[in-house]
């Protein structure tokens, strides 16, 4: 009995697999892989596109269909281009036609567009990156002073002028002359203070991305404190900030590890030693066993601190062939800065009045001695140069003397003049447009060491000049790339990149 059932259900079984064979060869008969609709919406949008807060963005899945036209149903959507991040997408539109109000935070992000054919399910996508970014996330930061009222303007790299942003803040009311305005261009999203110094004395922070006056010098010590704070600075790496006080006693707050630091906090006791600093860092790039160099107004010599230490201490006894003594410096300190090769340049004004190009090699310092050179720069017309900017790339001190910009070739030892500003103009501020040796740029972002910003007052209006170099250095063309007037009296000018 048990054969003949088996044989039955086998039969039975043969019979249902030859039917649908035969069907299935049917099918495969009629099957054409040609016949799928593929889609296409690569050809009319691009791989990147960069907008401003508040932008309307507006653009077009124009499906290339391979197969007619067939019944399609669309899905944008965006999500945060951070390798590490959580957020999750963001659906925009269920439209062909994209029409996007640009309110996320600024940042990178990824924005996607799905199309897919009702009939058959195939789908068809495009992903896009997306930047977004303020209209002053990056340019030429202008620090302007005008019936007691400071405030900052920008020039972006696309020459668009947006004046009078800074936000005026009840808590931190910024109520003496801005001196001078800082920003570090460094690596890290979350370590980018912009600080603006004024003569009351007192040191502000904004915050980089929405410019609101968040934190004073005084907010910056671990222990409420009275202190007089005059200037702020970072070394290359932005590993340790420094604080200035009205005595010329500095101050040093170690890099955190982790979180948020676009504020720094912690300062707390002086440097030991008996020194009255000026207003000048010499950072050094490896940052070991030298953090940074310091000139003492005091004792006439250079200091360094070494790698984590809170102490500032002279440099070795000079040798008989040193080209000068590092711990005995004659010369009117004017002005300081890293320049090319890991050279560090200090101009100093010697008692007969004459101007002098001292030339340091702080890498490995403490190993040998770090004069280099020291050459006179040879100022012409009897000018006294009052604004400086060192390359990073080439060389070179960048100065105005007389309303004339010049450059000084350290190779060469010789002096140029670049360009003659008109004479009911006075330069206010010179600043090379310089940037983190991490930092990475893009089509759309100024090269480093390649720009010169100067400023102009003129009237009681404030004037700005940007200059484009040349790989020697000179001027592109023998004259500006850009001049934008209108401005309130500019006091000072920095760069500021965009994250």
């Amino acid at each position: 009995m048990n054969k003949i059932f088996k044989t039955i259900t086998s039969c039975i079984a043969v019979l249902l697999l030859l039917v649908f064979s035969a069907c299935l060869k049917q099918n495969l008969g009629d099957y054409k892989p040609d016949s799928v609709n593929n889609l296409n919406i690569d050809e009319n949008l691009k791989d990147a596109y960069m907008v401003n807060v508040d932008d309307l963005l507006k653009l077009d899945a124009n499906v290339n269909q391979s197969q007619g036209n067939g019944d399609l149903t669309f899905q944008w959507y965006y999500y945060s281009a951070i390798s590490n991040a959580t957020s999750e997408r963001i659906v925009v539109s269920n439209k062909a036609q994209l029409e996007l109000r640009i309110t996320m935070a600024t940042g990178e992000y990824f924005l996607v567009v799905e199309s897919t054919d009702t009939k058959t399910g195939v789908k068809g996508y495009k992903k896009i990156a997306l930047t977004v970014k303020r209209l002053t996330s990056e340019g030429w930061l202008l620090l302007t002073w005008k019936d007691n009222k400071t405030n900052l303007s920008i020039v972006t790299p696309a020459n668009d002028v947006l004046k009078g942003f800074l936000k005026p803040s009840t808590e931190y009311p910024i109520n003496a002359k801005p001196e001078k305005i800082v920003c570090i261009n460094d690596w890290d999203a979350s370590s980018q203070p912009i600080t603006i110094s004024t003569t009351l004395p007192n040191v502000y922070f904004l915050d980089y991305n929405t410019f609101e006056i968040q934190q004073d010098a005084h907010d910056a010590f671990k222990n409420p404190s009275n202190i007089n704070v005059t200037n702020y600075a970072t070394d290359i790496y932005n590993n340790i900030f420094y604080l200035w006080d009205s005595t010329g006693q500095l101050y040093q707050s170690p890099r955190p590890r982790s979180g948020p630091i676009n504020f720094p906090v912690g300062f707390d006791l002086p440097f030991i030693g008996n020194y009255r600093v000026a207003k000048l860092i010499l950072p050094v790039e490896s940052g070991n066993p030298i953090a940074s160099v310091f000139y003492d107004e005091q004792g006439k010599r250079f200091l360094y601190q070494k790698s984590g230490v809170n102490e500032l201490l002279p440099f070795k006894a000079s040798p008989v062939n040193a080209a000068f003594d590092m711990n005995h410096f004659p010369d009117e300190v004017k002005f300081g800065g890293l320049g090319a090769g890991d050279m560090s340049y200090v101009v100093g004004k010697s008692v007969t009045g004459g101007y002098n190009l001292y030339t340091m090699a702080l890498e490995g310092a403490l190993d040998g001695y770090p004069a280099v050179a020291v050459d006179p720069m040879g100022i012409q017309d009897n000018g006294a140069p009052t604004f400086f900017a060192t390359s990073g790339k080439l060389p070179v001190i960048y100065y105005v003397a007389n309303n004339n910009l010049y450059v000084y070739k350290v190779g060469e030892k010789r002096t140029t003049l670049l360009y003659s500003f008109p004479t009911d103009e006075k330069v206010s501020a010179l600043s090379m447009l310089k940037g983190s040796p991490f930092f990475k740029t893009t089509p759309d972002t100024p090269v480093p060491e390649g720009h010169l910003g100067v400023a102009a007052n003129k009237d009681g209006e404030g004037i700005f000049y940007t200059f484009d170099l040349t790989a020697t250095g000179v001027l592109k063309g023998g004259k500006y790339n850009s001049r934008n007037d209108g401005f309130d009296p500019i006091v000072d000018i920095t760069y500021k990149m965009m994250k």
